[in-house]
């Protein structure tokens, strides 16, 4: 077993875009995951596996959401960073936390390290499955339910997916995709991953940051670096030639990612429907064609609710050190779950397909 701050120099094949040594290489190359960065990098690995982890001083680009559990220590003048966190940087995507063969000695290792460690507060793997919640649960971790909205693929083609909604809805989404189809705007898949190109690229995704008044976790140089990225896809709206939107998507045999979108913001009024026909109807499009079975197309939107992205649990596991603190927060986890239970049994009654139920 061995621990190391860099990607290890093993040999592990994976059709997941998030478990690639390009993906990590490309992130620690653009500097992403440093001190500076508050993502110190720690892999605890053997020569099958690899179990990614991070040294966090704050909660940016995780996705799943503790920062009342910062405040509750903070009332105590307690530290709760560092902590040790496992995850997919920046990405809120379901893919395994170990890379390889799956080896719970890895989880044990990392739990090891993080008891010894007296400055970390706790431990947290986010995005987890089946498998990884049931040998986490025998190291006492507490799992914790969030919600996110999944397409899963039933159908063959555009068409017999709208057949099974509701008119009303069906109705909106052609309405939608018309405006776009008559407009000047050509949307097609990036071929030219020129610097310019890329550029703009980067550009467009500041530009939505900027709007959101939100942290841009990325930089220019991992944007560059996307070219040698495996499994990804860009889209790009252009006008006259030139881009004036974009969509970022990751793929495997299993699930289209849908990551990052941008556009110009003189423009993004003009196009109000750009983003729906880039960041979810094109990916609909693109998994029909290739039956591919989920779409996963990125953190939060109620708004996927109308256009059949199904509401779905979301787990993450929890370890905290103090145990006099560790009880409230389960508490807090407790009501948490039953909360979410509720909310998504709600929200299924907003999907657009014609018995009110998830067909897909």
């Amino acid at each position: 077993m061995k621990m190391d701050i860099t990607f290890p120099e093993i040999s592990i094949d994976t059709d997941n875009p998030f478990t690639a040594k390009s993906f990590y290489q490309n992130l620690e190359k653009s500097n992403l995951l440093t001190n500076k960065t508050g993502w110190s990098p720690i892999y605890f690995s053997n020569e099958e596996s690899i179990l990614p982890g991070f040294i966090k001083t704050h909660s940016y680009g995780e996705f799943i959401f503790d920062w009342a559990w910062a405040n509750f220590y903070q009332r105590f003048g307690i530290d709760y960073y560092p902590k040790l966190v496992h995850c997919i940087p920046f990405t809120p995507v379901n893919a395994p936390k170990i890379i390889g063969k799956f080896n719970i000695d890895l989880f044990t290792e990392s739990f090891k390290f993080y008891q010894s460690e007296p400055r970390l507060s706790g431990e947290h793997y986010l995005f987890i499955n089946d498998e990884e919640e049931r040998e986490l649960k025998k190291l006492n971790f507490k799992i914790m339910h969030t919600i996110q909205y999944h397409f899963k693929n039933k159908w063959n083609s555009f068409d017999n997916f709208l057949a099974d909604l509701r008119p009303n809805r069906r109705k909106m989404i052609r309405k939608e995709r018309k405006k776009i189809n008559e407009s000047p705007v050509n949307i097609s898949w990036l071929n030219d991953f020129s610097d310019q190109n890329m550029e703009t690229i980067y550009l467009l995704y500041i530009s939505t940051i900027a709007k959101k008044q939100s942290q841009a976790y990325l930089n220019k140089d991992f944007f560059h670096r996307l070219r040698d990225q495996e499994q990804i896809k860009i889209l790009v709206a252009t006008i006259d030639q030139k881009i004036i939107a974009m969509s970022i998507f990751f793929e495997s045999k299993e699930a289209l990612y849908g990551r990052y979108w941008g556009i110009n913001p003189h423009l993004e009024k003009e196009y109000p429907f750009l983003h729906f026909e880039m960041c979810y109807y094109r990916g609909l499009d693109y998994i029909f064609v290739n039956d591919i079975p989920l779409f996963e197309a990125g953190a939060q939107g109620e708004q996927k609710l109308w256009r059949g992205f199904t509401p779905v649990v979301i787990k993450s596991a929890h370890h905290i050190k103090r145990d006099d603190l560790f009880e409230p927060i389960k508490n807090y986890i407790d009501e948490q779950n039953e909360n979410t239970s509720l909310e998504i049994e709600n929200l299924k009654k907003y999907l657009p397909f014609k018995d009110d139920h998830e067909k897909a």
